[in-house]
């Protein structure tokens, strides 16, 4: 079967693959969807999609399954280094070639990886049907799985940057490409690890207080509300409780049934209260608020530029980071936010003018020089 034919399969039967993967049950399935394609399988004599459609459907719309395990690539990093000493005895062709496709084959994946992180991240956030325990039983999950994706991470880019250069040109070209679009992945998979940790944060204070009120309520039940009674009692004229401490003892504080009567309250209301109609005479005055004044901060991308042109620094980023533009964001701590933002933005449109040693700064970036 040709590409363009397994198209116009799942194009043909779109209203039955969508039924089974929406999880439905599908009966009477056409054979071609079986032994040709074999977009189903038989799983305990019920016909359900295969895996390999699932994760491709889930790929496309960017989503990710509740089971999935984010890979770290351990194997495929290995596989590299392996190829490359392969190459370094042997300098065959064929060998570079596999490398070249497995280091294109490592970024798809690593992308892929991080599109499916913010997909399962976002669904954990946004469950409103899971108990509270169990989504925070997954997001704790994840948020350890993220942590030991970050060191792995970072070994990966050690690997890329450092340990395949200068097998070839072309091969150096590629991942020094690959490296630069690989650097918003690592913004991306600390703040996947901070946005967890907040969420894990807040929800499990949601759930101390949903035992507080659970543990309330069952006092309420069991009349063991002495607490409650007493917190009633204290200052019930300021804060309108029901409960007002007599000699003869606690006394609900209930309307009577005719001070319930719109006409009777209405009498009652008018004996109490007399009202004299007086002429106001007063100039109207719009009042106005004063609002607040915002300060906007912005970093002069031009100005910096122009400094790095011209002191030609050994390190772009620290340079970056050190300038004075990025002063005005180090009270709100995010001057190390910016300066890797401003940073990407520089490189990635003066690569021509960029040169990227093997080594990694103090901030795990590595180090680039301005020439």
């Amino acid at each position: 079967m040709r590409h363009i034919e397994l198209i116009e399969l799942i194009y043909k039967h779109r209203h039955l693959i969508d039924e089974a993967y929406k999880g439905e049950q599908v009966e009477s399935l056409p054979s071609e969807l079986i032994d040709d394609a074999s977009i189903f399988q038989k799983v305990a004599k019920q016909y359900e999609l295969s895996d390999s459609y699932v994760q491709f459907a889930n790929a496309m719309l960017k989503r990710v399954d509740a089971n999935y395990t984010f890979g770290d690539y351990n194997e495929e990093i290995k596989l590299l280094m392996k190829q490359k000493s392969d190459y370094l005895e042997s300098k065959e062709k064929a060998i570079l070639i596999r490398i070249k496709e497995l280091v294109r084959t490592l970024y798809k994946k690593i992308e892929h990886r991080d599109i499916l992180i913010n997909a399962r991240i976002n669904d954990i956030v946004n469950d409103n049907e899971l108990s509270i325990e169990l989504i925070i039983k997954d997001a704790k999950d994840v948020d350890e799985r993220i942590t030991e994706l970050i060191q792995a991470h970072i070994e990966n880019l050690k690997i890329l940057g450092k340990e395949l250069r200068g097998l070839d040109v072309e091969l150096d070209d590629m991942l020094i490409d690959i490296g630069l679009d690989m650097l918003p992945f690592t913004d991306n998979i600390h703040a996947y690890n901070k946005r967890l940790s907040d969420f894990i944060l807040r929800t499990e204070k949601r759930k101390q207080q949903n035992i507080n009120l659970s543990s309330l309520c069952n006092k309420i039940l069991k009349e063991q509300d002495n607490e409650l009674k007493s917190l009633l009692l204290s200052n019930y004229q300021l804060y309108h409780h029901t409960l007002k401490e007599r000699k003869t003892g606690n006394v609900k504080s209930l309307p009577n049934s005719i001070e319930l009567k719109k006409s009777s309250f209405m009498d009652m209301l008018s004996k109490l209260l007399k009202i004299e109609k007086r002429e106001r005479k007063a100039t109207i005055e719009k009042p106005y608020v004063v609002s607040s004044t915002v300060e906007l901060k912005a970093i002069r991308l031009d100005l910096i530029q122009q400094d790095i042109i011209r002191d030609k620094p050994q390190d772009v980023y620290s340079y970056i980071l050190q300038h004075s533009e990025l002063h005005k964001f180090k009270e709100d701590e995010l001057d190390k936010s910016f300066a890797f933002k401003t940073y990407l933005t520089i490189v990635q449109n003066n690569r021509e003018s960029i040169i990227f040693e093997t080594n990694f700064n103090n901030n795990n970036i590595r180090v680039t020089k301005w020439i």
